[in-house]
This record gives C-alpha cells, sequence and structure tokens, in this order.
C-alpha cells in the first residue's frame, strides 16, 4: 500500500462517512496505515457506556466502498456487528 498524505485523508475521511451513517450518537476514531491494510480504532457510546474497538480494513476495499453500493453496505453491516456486539465489555476490545 502506498502512503501517501492523499491516500490517508481518503481513508479517513471514508471512515469517517461510515461511522456517519451509522447514527452513533457520540464516538472518535483513528485511522492508521499498516502493511497491506489500515488499522482503526474507534471509541463510542454505547447502552449508556463507552466502548473502545481497534480492527483492520483491507485498503482495497475502503476505496471501493466510496462509489459501490454493495461493498459500502457490507462494510456498514461489518461495522455494526463490531461497534454493537452484546459481548464488547466497555473499555476494551
Amino acid at each position: 500500500m502506498d502512503l501517501t498524505a492523499r491516500n490517508l485523508a481518503e481513508a479517513r475521511e471514508t471512515m469517517g462517512e461510515l461511522l456517519e451513517q451509522l447514527g452513533l450518537t457520540a464516538y472518535l476514531f483513528e485511522v492508521e496505515p499498516r502493511e497491506d491494510h489500515w488499522e482503526v480504532r474507534v471509541e463510542c457510546a454505547h447502552n449508556s457506556a463507552w466502548q473502545s474497538s481497534v480492527f483492520t480494513v483491507e485498503d482495497k476495499a475502503l476505496r471501493a466502498s466510496r462509489t459501490d453500493r454493495l461493498v459500502r453496505d457490507h462494510m456498514l453491516s461489518e461495522l455494526h456487528k463490531r461497534l454493537t456486539a452484546s459481548d464488547t465489555v466497555p473499555g476494551s476490545h
């Protein structure tokens, strides 16, 4: 993955748009480049508590989600599962 300021800005913007579409009441997030993917760290309010989640997102999928509705819908579904999992303990994961 070629890391440029533009790629990082686009990844951050795209992830922000995806998180916004989930309708979270409050959240913070960071997108960090790794060798062949992005590492995403999200802290969000869920069930009256804050929880933290860290997961990876493939660069190709993140880019495709900007223009491909099926990819975007799949990513939104996966994000929803990760961020609202009933077995997630606030402050961990």
